[in-house]
């Protein structure tokens, strides 16, 4: 009884509530003595500067984030103006720059604002990626930087294949109408056509390895939204127990992925020591070989050691599971939620444009899909994923000065409003509408003059408006020498894949599009919205 008594005397609803609220003063508290010193001459949104306001901020930005980073686009960036977006609970303030200030952002070199350190905060690179050298030092970029462009158009009919018969395993080839959840669709194809490019066949087939490569993003995306929505206080703590997840499926992927390296490793010596019996043998053309052979042409021999290849590949499979997941589902979405005559049209650019090579794809066919890659880029703009980008922390101890005078502290976080800049009135005619063909009408009127009426350099301004090109009007890729490399694999993966589904499925229109939302700085996409198709007869 008295055990009992005491429990109630203590552990009652107002104790906790009270030891609640001590600990989120103490968590706001902290996280704000530790944080950059933002410079106080320029505006705040939201609340304000200050740790009275940092309480409010905490509490407002759930909900008032996107209204914050809009306001202060409007009175601050198009003036030419930075603004300082608070914290919240786990993620830093950010100095949002203004589009007339972004070149000069872009312009300094990584000693002094880096990428790869800005990338590791938000991606919880002390918890998230197995080892902190695997974001401290993107290796992996530098490697598909080099290689993944001009490998592309050898690549793509083992691409097309794969697409063609993993859509039919999905989807099926039944002509009644079902009903399939775009989200699990598109997170069960997009890690077999990765790995056909990161680790080649069986083992891109392999479903233990592909699950545990699925699993690992999907620890990443948790960890992101667990490290965003956290005091920083509590980051250790929760740290060491959600990095349980994404060691143990990156070891269980390791575990199909090591004797496929050590072997290729095994076998590219042999090749270059001269042995007989690898005179005709053909590398294969993946990122493994990739990073083995950039690796010894620059002497990097922690590069080409099997388990850290191993590692590269998990961020890769990240990057590219988790941002063609949400572009593709995005996409899909808008196309068939717009109106019923875009699908059509695609359909048939997509049939024509095959035909036209030969019934097959190549670099040069993809390229000439006009419709369907507007299509896309318009809705990277229409259904942003991210509120801010191109995101750089100041790494130099010095700190930095802007060219409008203003100085930026060690530790400060700089990025891009990519939400407002999708939606301004003045870059984009009606903003508010999804335009399908925004993009293509332009270049296939140019496309369509006789030769010697075509001005060169309206046809280089008309190019700057594809999907892989980035600007500082179009953020999604990033933008500046740290833009994504594998931007080039995504457009030409998911050309492929809309044309051979519109191709081959009928698809029913959407009365409505299902809507996202955000929570703090985060998009969630509509993970329970689902499409109608069937098998279409013989084409």
């Amino acid at each position: 009884m008295e055990q009992n008594s005491f429990v109630r005397q203590h552990f009652n609803l107002s104790n906790v509530f009270t030891t609640l609220l001590i600990y989120l003063v103490v968590s706001v508290l902290i996280s704000f003595w530790r944080a950059p010193r933002y410079p106080t001459s320029i505006p705040w949104v939201g609340h304000g500067k200050g740790w009275r306001a940092a309480f409010k901020n905490i509490f407002g930005a759930f909900a008032n984030c996107q209204k914050w980073v809009n306001e202060g686009y409007r009175k601050y960036s198009k003036n030419g103006q930075p603004f300082v977006l608070p914290s919240t609970l786990g993620s830093p303030a950010e100095v949002i720059i203004p589009r007339s200030q972004m070149q000069w952002m872009l312009d300094l070199p990584d000693s002094v604002l880096s990428t790869s350190a800005a990338h590791y905060d938000l991606l919880a690179g002390d918890y998230n990626f197995v080892e902190p050298i695997i974001l401290q030092d993107p290796y992996h970029e530098h490697v598909i930087h080099r290689n993944l462009a001009r490998n592309l158009n050898s690549l793509i009919p083992d691409l097309n294949d794969e697409i063609c018969r993993d859509v039919d395993e999905l989807f099926g080839m039944q002509q009644e109408w079902r009903s399939f959840n775009l989200l699990d669709f598109f997170m069960k194809l997009i890690p077999k056509t990765t790995n056909h490019m990161l680790v080649g066949e069986p083992l891109c087939r392999n479903q233990d390895y592909l699950d545990n490569v699925l699993s690992f993003t999907n620890d990443v995306i948790r960890g992101f939204l667990l490290f965003s929505l956290t005091p920083k206080v509590l980051h250790l703590v929760i740290g060491a127990i959600h990095s349980l997840g994404p060691k143990y499926h990156a070891w269980r992927t390791a575990k199909h992925s090591l004797p496929v390296i050590r072997n290729r490793l095994d076998d590219i010596k042999k090749k270059d020591a001269g042995d007989a019996e690898y005179k005709d043998w053909e590398e294969p053309n993946d990122f493994i070989t990739w990073s083995i052979r950039t690796a010894m042409v620059e002497g990097r021999s922690d590069e080409y050691e099997p388990r850290r290849i191993a590692l590269r590949i998990m961020p890769v499979n990240f990057a590219s599971i988790h941002t063609t997941s949400m572009t593709g589902q995005a996409a899909l979405l808008d196309i068939l939620s717009s109106d019923p005559g875009v699908l059509e049209q695609l359909r048939e650019e997509a049939q024509r444009v095959y035909r036209e090579e030969g019934n097959q794809w190549t670099k040069q066919g993809l390229a000439r899909m006009y419709k369907m890659d507007s299509a896309i880029r318009e809705s990277q703009r229409y259904s942003v994923l991210a509120m801010t980008f191109v995101q750089r922390k100041v790494i130099d101890k010095a700190g930095v000065t802007g060219p409008d005078g203003t100085y930026f502290a060690h530790g400060t976080l700089l990025a891009c409003p990519w939400a407002s800049v999708s939606v301004d009135e003045e870059l984009h005619e009606q903003p508010d509408n999804y335009d399908a063909f925004r993009y293509s009408r332009k270049r296939e009127a140019y496309e369509a003059k006789p030769a010697e009426e075509r001005d060169q350099a309206e046809g280089l301004r008309l190019k700057q408006t594809a999907l892989v090109t980035t600007s500082d009007k179009h953020l999604p890729f990033s933008h500046g020498r740290h833009a994504c490399p594998g931007r080039f694999f995504v457009s030409h993966e998911l050309k492929i894949l809309f044309a051979y589904l519109f191709l081959n499925y009928d698809i029913k229109h959407l009365d409505e599009r299902p809507k996202s939302f955000w929570i703090g700085r985060n998009i969630v996409l509509p993970f329970q919205a689902s499409i109608e198709l069937r098998r279409r007869g013989k084409v």
